[in-house]
């Protein structure tokens, strides 16, 4: 189910209360005049938000000379006395509150409140406020927690008293810097209100007496500083709130978590996803160092020192054809074993590059047969590479890897594989079967994100590789030559933040146990999904002995395939439309961050779905 606002979290003055937030300011002069120290409006105003001591401290450290602790307790001993004076004057709601806030509790949404008042001051405040029109749930002054903003322990001790455990389904609305701060740290949505805000420091009359060009540069000002706090939303008046919430509705349904049955994207780590996080410069020795670790460990899950592993900003489409137009020599004939899209694509390459080849087509639902190939070799000496998909993503077929490699090698050919489906999920010995290059991508079986391919090859090959590749772009060579004599350092700009996701993924494919705790996950959620199916009169178009447990093609039978993703989609799931023409299918996929509870229940939503049908 999409999480959604369950809670506002509003200031008070300069917020819902206290239009331009007066009632503070009168307070810190009066305060800073007792000590003999004139400050201004604009010096008053810049730590608003917080715990009114910390405010007065905050003031003090504005001026040109020192003063001590105890002139600072003076003035804000002054500061309380004024404030207790007329605080209840400025209890005044603000514009639009009460009917937001009506509108809000219409929705079922809870009224949260945090303050830099103390909860003496507040006593003075609420019942004033509540005969003005405003009243929330739950109140909380920066006193009654161990430190006030910008610290998050206010709107957490509203979203407990709530039951809230996401903070992401709560947003705070204020009308300071502090107030964004302390949204932000919160983990919460923020939003900053301009009008009547202590930012603005404007009564109603000094608004009105503004022209409308200087009334918007003003604002300007405001929104600059809400904008670079981080406010996710800037908001003129309460009246536009309403909208920000079904906004921010929308954005939690559209980005709620849902499992992806696919071959790539796929569901990923959190700790993949947060890896993201940070920004990286490339030339930096730190990122450079990172970015050599990963070649490292690509490197290191299918070969050996003999291989480079050379990494390409695009889809593993991207590395396919660095592959096949980089390691190829120009008079080398090329011999293509195609039983799927994927391997048609390469054909597709090699027409644009102009490469001189021959293809061997084979049925979609079957792998592609090692005889045929043979007699293919035996009649034409001159094929110098063979290449084909390891793990074929139309259906989910696989292709006889040591077979046909050992075939090729047999031949002289050299031998490149699209393994992009299949590695860091099968075993790939590239030394032990002479395996000349291999072509993979970061958001497969590895778990990372979309953006980054590589290619694995033997380093003697990609160094004879030079003027080879007709792509300026995708020349392996020239990427490899970057990526090592320059200790880390891309071509072009780098994916950084895809780079530190893949970084991370390979750490928790390590954590997690490598190849073969990995492959046990994948084939225990194929086993439940391809028998939970079949029970359900679904099978697989591809026999058992050919079936990967990577992605698995279904007859789609009398299924509609619009109804059923739409409905797995209202459950969590995101499924694959198939890509075979002779008979209707749909794919699913079981990499990721996916375990058997899910596959479980998947078939559950799949069996309820027909049960509607």
């Amino acid at each position: 189910m999409a999480k959604k606002i369950k809670a506002v979290i509003f200031d008070w003055a300069g917020t819902t209360v206290d239009y331009g937030c007066f009632a503070p300011v009168k307070g810190f002069i009066d305060g800073f005049n007792s000590i003999g120290i004139d400050i201004t409006n604009e010096m008053a105003r810049k730590p608003m938000g917080l715990l009114k001591i910390d405010h007065t401290r905050a003031i003090a450290a504005m001026l040109p000379d020192p003063i001590s602790e105890e002139q600072i307790l003076q003035a804000y001993e002054v500061f309380e006395k004024t404030l207790f004076t007329n605080i209840e004057q400025h209890c005044d709601i603000k514009d639009y509150v009460a009917e937001t806030v009506a509108a809000l509790r219409e929705q079922g949404i809870q009224i949260g409140s945090t303050t830099g008042y103390t909860a003496a001051m507040m006593e003075r405040v609420l019942p004033k406020a509540k005969e003005n029109g405003f009243s929330p749930d739950f109140c909380i002054s920066a006193d009654q927690v161990a430190k006030g903003r910008p610290y998050p322990y206010m709107i957490w001790n509203n979203l407990m008293q709530f039951g809230i455990s996401d903070p992401r389904e709560a947003i705070k609305v204020g009308d300071t810097v502090a107030d964004i701060a302390e949204g932000k740290n919160a983990g919460c949505w923020t939003a900053g209100v301009i009008m009547g805000s202590s930012e603005l420091g404007l009564t109603r009359d000094e608004v009105a007496a503004l022209s409308e060009e200087e009334l918007k540069e003003r604002t300007a000002i405001v929104r600059a500083a809400y904008y670079k706090a981080g406010a996710d939303y800037i908001i003129e008046d309460m009246n536009e709130l309403l909208a920000v919430i079904a906004d921010i509705n929308r954005k939690l349904d559209q980005n709620a978590a849902r499992i992806l049955l696919t071959p790539g994207p796929l569901t990923t780590r959190h700790s993949v996803k947060h890896a993201m996080l940070t920004d990286h410069c490339t030339w930096d020795d730190t990122y450079k160092a990172i970015t050599t670790s990963v070649l490292d460990d690509i490197t290191y899950i299918s070969a050996n020192n003999d291989y480079a592993t050379v990494l390409l900003q695009g889809s593993g489409s991207y590395a396919v054809e660095a592959m096949i137009n980089s390691l190829c020599g120009e008079n080398e004939k090329i011999l293509f074993l195609v039983n799927g899209e994927y391997g048609r694509r390469m054909l597709t390459i090699a027409d644009n590059s102009g490469k001189d080849y021959e293809c061997l087509v084979f049925d979609m639902t079957r792998p592609i047969d090692v005889s045929v190939v043979k007699e293919r070799l035996k009649k034409d000496p001159n094929i110098a590479v063979v290449v084909f998909v390891h793990c074929e993503t139309t259906t989910g077929i696989m292709n006889p890897l040591a077979d046909l490699t050992k075939l090729a090698k047999s031949y002289g050919a050299k031998v490149f594989v699209d393994a992009m489906s299949s590695f860091a999920a099968y075993e790939i010995d590239m030394p032990g079967l002479d395996i000349d290059a291999l072509a993979a991508s970061s958001n497969k079986c590895l778990e990372g994100l979309p953006g980054l391919a590589f290619v694995i090859a033997k380093k003697t090959l990609i160094e004879e590789s030079c003027g080879n590749s007709v792509s300026h772009s995708l020349d392996l060579f020239d990427q490899y030559q970057g990526l090592y004599a320059g200790g880390g350092k891309f071509r072009f700009t780098s994916p950084t933040n895809v780079l530190l996701a893949l970084r991370q993924a390979i750490v928790e494919y390590k954590k997690e146990g490598g190849l073969i705790a990995r492959r046990e996950r994948y084939m225990e959620n194929n086993e439940i999904l391809v028998r939970g199916l079949e029970k359900l009169g679904i099978r697989p178009i591809i026999a058992p002995e050919n079936q990967s447990y990577i992605i698995t093609t279904f007859e789609l039978g009398n299924l509609n395939f619009a109804k059923l993703y739409e409905a797995l989609k209202s459950n969590g799931f995101i499924i694959y439309p198939g890509k075979l023409t002779s008979m209707p299918t749909f794919r699913l996929g079981n990499i990721g961050n996916v375990y058997p509870e899910d596959m479980i229940a998947l078939v559950a939503a799949i069996e309820e779905c027909i049960c509607e049908t």
